[in-house]
């Protein structure tokens, strides 16, 4: 049986082009650095899979500050993943709703990631999904707990599973008669 967030995932995947994952967070705060973390997992994967039409971003925990590289790029789909606090059990994946983010309520950072998602869809014709992980620890200095390093390791391997089957049913752009 498929969760929510891998029937959306799966789903929204398998219906662009061009697909950005945006990580987001403090690498130094326990597991609040979920985010680069999986950028930095994925981007050896991809490019041992040799995966074209993906940008992979580290935004730590400004990504306000890649939405120039985003919209040059273009994304039909742009996945943001971050540690965020919504009262789950530590580890759980899940969709949020950008709408249901407050300034401090989920998201770990200054910028609540709802403005960055309203511009990127003001500005570019871009789907934007949050992936949420709840984190166990957001400490300075604390390392990644054993239930979200888990649910990394099931995301990624998710993740890479969805953009091998991608590329199989990619939508194609129509050819112009001659």
């Amino acid at each position: 049986m498929q969760t929510r967030w891998l029937k959306i995932l799966n789903k929204e995947i398998n219906s662009t082009r061009q697909i950005c994952i945006l990580g987001v967070g403090n690498s130094q705060k326990g597991d609040d650095g979920v985010g680069p973390l999986i950028i930095k997992k994925l981007r050896f994967e991809i490019n041992k899979k040799k995966f074209n039409d993906i940008l992979l971003i580290d935004g730590g925990e400004a990504p306000e500050n890649f939405s120039g590289e985003i919209r040059r790029f273009q994304p039909g789909l742009t996945i943001i993943i971050d540690a965020c606090a919504g009262g789950r059990k530590p580890g759980t994946i899940y969709i949020v709703n950008p709408d249901k983010i407050q300034y401090d309520d989920i998201s770990t950072h200054k910028l609540p990631l709802s403005m960055l998602v309203k511009f990127l869809e003001d500005t570019i014709p871009t789907k934007v999904i949050i992936i949420g992980i709840e984190p166990k620890n957001c400490n300075f200095q604390e390392a990644i707990s054993q239930e979200v390093d888990k649910s990394i390791e099931k995301l990624i391997s998710t993740i890479i599973l969805l953009l091998s089957n991608w590329k199989k049913t990619i939508p194609q752009t129509p050819q112009r008669a001659p």
